[in-house]
């Protein structure tokens, strides 16, 4: 899956604001329990003062601030959530008695600064055990603990967007992408604008999990948002394929070639994400011929009816073999093309040399692998020959990436291992040598 952004960002605050600077013998009260860790004597004096007056939005707004501060004393982590959530419900009451006045106090935005305050304690915590390694390593289960630190963060103040983004980060490193979806989808539904790097985000998350339908709708909504980040028609086009429309996909990216014929990074999509489908085919193939080769090794023992079944499904296995090789060359002819021409747009594309190399390589191994399990000797040759053809037409391609950037051993690496297989001894050396072996 790609790199996402960074969602760990640090909240640093001035502290705690007291709101209410006061003498009232009953804020007096409150304060000095929560200061000496009296959290239930301090409690009952902002229920009593509720109990005589249910609309005293100070008292409400105190046995918020209590609750937090007794929920920030409690470890482990987890068992803070319940009092943050009454907490919550206390700050909600006093704002919502507040703004019932004719003049909204100025109680009312010191009580946002408190429930901020709170909100970045929790924020923080979690965020310095992910990104302080001596932290990291001293905590157990160090992903699950900083997570709870975030739903606390979520739970006294639901409306930040982005502790829901650190929320699904969090999921994702624990492998679970069911709640990191849902906890992005949140996120998003926080923001006024989802910005292109957050529907990136989601998409990838989407066709990680499988959902095509939803990746889907999530890429044509970003293309529509974003029309000049082409990574979106790569996710529709993935997506597409991944979930058996290979044909649509094809046909989306060839309409907008044809609506900007001379835009490279169309045909890169296509090139490209075609070529993921003959990677997945070729493995599938190989795959199958082992299952030919186990087959043939169990026949060598077997007689009659016996030896006729195995004989039966290596025929059906080799006819599955015919169709997906049949499919492979089909895709592959389409990568190519779409590739060579990103390379006559891009000729100083180092990664457009490169990748079309990688094409040319892979399609003679596969070659190469057809040779290996034929029983035809003739056959076999001409596999041979022409494995050997393409390889000569990697080269091309590789030997133009190394000259774009000769700084690379990726590219040496890969003219190291053509080389080698067209017994070119000598280039072979040297690309040895620059790749740094």
């Amino acid at each position: 899956m790609k790199s996402y952004k960074s969602l760990l960002l640090i909240f640093l605050f001035a502290g705690f604001v007291w709101a209410c600077e006061t003498t009232d013998p009953f804020i007096e009260e409150v304060q000095i329990g929560i200061l000496t860790g009296e959290f239930d004597m301090a409690l009952e004096a902002t229920e009593e003062a509720i109990e005589l007056d249910s609309l005293n939005y100070v008292a409400h707004y105190y046995k918020g601030i209590v609750l937090a501060s007794q929920a920030e004393t409690l470890e482990p982590p987890a068992d803070r959530k319940p009092y943050y959530d009454r907490a919550k419900q206390s700050f909600d009451t006093a704002k919502r008695i507040m703004r019932d006045q004719e003049e909204l106090p100025e109680e009312y935005e010191e009580l946002n600064n408190t429930v901020v305050s709170f909100w970045a304690d929790e924020y923080n915590m979690g965020v310095n055990i992910q990104t302080d390694d001596s932290l990291f390593n001293a905590t157990e289960n160090p992903f699950r603990v900083s997570l709870d630190h975030f739903e606390n963060a979520a739970t006294i103040n639901p409306d930040s967007a982005m502790t829901f983004e650190v929320i699904s980060s969090t999921y994702f490193q624990m492998d679970d992408i069911e709640n990191a979806i849902s906890s992005y989808e949140r996120a998003l539904e926080l923001k006024d604008q989802p910005e292109s790097d957050d529907y990136e985000y989601i998409i990838s998350l989407y066709l990680f999990d499988e959902s095509y339908p939803r990746a889907i709708e999530l890429s044509n909504e970003a293309m529509e948002l974003y029309p000049d980040e082409p990574i979106f028609v790569q996710f529709l086009a993935d997506a597409y394929i991944q979930s058996g429309e290979r044909d649509r996909a094809i046909e989306l990216v060839e309409s907008l070639i044809a609506d900007d014929p001379d835009n490279p990074q169309y045909r890169r999509v296509l090139g490209t994400q075609i070529y993921q489908t003959v990677d997945r085919l070729i493995a599938d193939v190989s795959e199958k011929y082992q299952m030919q080769f186990d087959l043939r090794q169990e026949a060598r023992n077997q007689h009659g009816d016996e030896l006729d079944q195995t004989q039966s499904e290596i025929d059906e296995i080799q006819g599955e073999i015919d169709s997906l090789e049949d499919e492979i060359d089909e895709l592959t002819a389409i990568a190519i093309r779409e590739m060579e021409r990103v390379v006559e747009l891009e000729p100083e594309s180092e990664s457009a040399n490169f990748i079309l190399g990688i094409i040319y390589q892979n399609q003679a191994a596969n070659l190469f692998e057809r040779r290996n399990n034929t029983t035809d000797n003739e056959e076999a040759e001409r596999y041979d020959s022409q494995a050997r053809d393409v390889l000569r037409d990697a080269l091309v391609y590789y030997e133009r990436a190394a000259e774009i950037n000769p700084d690379n051993p990726e590219n040496w690496q890969s003219l190291f291992q053509v080389y080698t297989t067209l017994g070119m001894e000598e280039e072979a050396e040297e690309a040895m040598e620059r790749a740094g072996f």
